[in-house]
């Protein structure tokens, strides 16, 4: 009988040691995931794909990395609660552009502040003729300084898409300067504003109008010249069936064993993720180049079809520009709410003389994205 109590006992530490050694080696490899998540985004994705693509996963790393850091703490493990800790505080600046901190609102002279809205509008859904257009609805309502719309007008003037005509008055009013289109952008602007000349462009090899640009300067009415640039880049180039194919994959509805779904996975969403990744670091550059030209005072807003941390983020932020929703938003957030795929990749970056001292965002539907309001006061 000892024999055998003594054999269990052996046993029982055994498979306490295994299963320790096996929560630690898990421990660090997702601290490893954090960091490469987290500054994945410096490498050319031109170069290699693996690492920037990996900054698509890192909200979830990081709640991950905090999961593993209280537990530890719980069972009293301090020694290996210290290595999600140190990814977790090697890669703050990065997680700090998706997941800010900013619990107080600031206080600010609302007299001196402008407002500002970017919101992919998805042509205003103007496949529903029967009923007004939310977004636009909502964009009135917001009553910003300046709207930047993607998606606005992509095959006719949005003043005559007909869930929007009926507010064709309303707009004209609160908003008398505004553009036609310029391909997918469009600008509501209560002030005068010229188009930059030879700012827009279309990088896309075939010409079709899925990458465009488009800056615009303003003089505000206390003097201070003011360029609020509009992108949309190319989106990530996913059909419906790609979607679909993700939503199963996230509902675990895909046998990720079976050698012909790892082969639909490959090409349906590594391919087209891999493609799009290095065509945004070309393009990012351009963007980049027409903001050195510019002057000091400058917005860029738009779908930029990226995450925060990721390379073309990096190369258009560049380290000059601040992030609207890092200054003053708190937690994490999406801007793109279609098929579960829930990323922020709808920005408004600023430098200048001007800072960001509210953010919001509204799930407004009829459109797969959110918009996005910043309110801005001179320094």
């Amino acid at each position: 009988m000892g024999n055998s109590s003594d054999i269990g006992k052996k046993s029982l530490k055994m498979g306490k040691r295994t299963l320790k050694v096996i929560l630690l080696v898990i421990t660090v490899l997702m601290a490893l995931l954090l960091v490469a998540s987290a500054w994945g985004g410096v490498i050319d994705p031109r170069k290699s794909t693996l690492f920037p693509m990996l900054t698509l996963g890192l909200p979830i790393v990081f709640v991950v990395n905090l999961v593993i850091l209280v537990a530890w703490l719980l069972f009293m493990r301090w020694q290996y609660a210290l290595i999600p800790l140190a990814a977790i505080l090697i890669s703050w600046s990065p997680i700090s552009t998706v997941c800010p901190l900013n619990f107080f609102s600031k206080n600010y002279d609302s007299d001196s502040s402008f407002k500002v809205m970017s919101y992919n509008v998805a042509n205003f859904d103007y496949t529903n003729q029967d009923k007004p257009s939310k977004p636009m609805r909502h964009i009135l309502d917001m009553n910003a300084d300046f709207v930047l719309m993607q998606e606005g007008s992509q095959d006719r003037y949005f003043l005559t898409v007909p869930n929007v005509i009926g507010m064709r008055e309303e707009i004209e009013q609160k908003y008398p300067y505004h553009s036609d289109g310029y391909r997918d952008l469009v600008i509501l602007s209560k002030y005068p504003y010229i188009v930059v000349p030879d700012s827009a462009f279309v990088t896309s090899p075939d010409q079709n109008v899925d990458v465009y640009a488009k800056a615009f300067d303003i003089e505000m009415p206390n003097g201070k010249q003011l360029r609020i640039i509009s992108l949309h880049l190319r989106s990530l180039g996913m059909d419906r069936k790609d979607k679909n194919l993700y939503t199963d994959l996230i509902r675990r509805e895909v046998n990720v064993n079976n050698r012909s779904n790892l082969q639909r996975i490959k090409h349906s969403l590594y391919d087209k993720l891999r493609r799009a990744f290095v065509l945004h670091a070309e393009e990012a550059e351009i963007i980049r180049s027409m903001i050195d030209n510019g002057p000091s005072n400058v917005i860029v807003c738009g779908d930029f079809n990226e995450v925060p941390s990721s390379y073309c983020y990096r190369k258009i932020r560049g380290d000059d520009f601040h992030d609207s929703f890092q200054d003053c938003g708190c937690g994490f957030t999406y801007t793109f709410n279609a098929s579960r795929m829930h990323f922020k990749i709808d920005h408004i970056l600023y430098r200048g003389d001007m800072e960001a001292v509210d953010w919001r965002r509204d799930k407004i539907p009829d459109s797969d994205h959110f918009p996005q309001v910043v309110t801005f006061v001179w320094k």
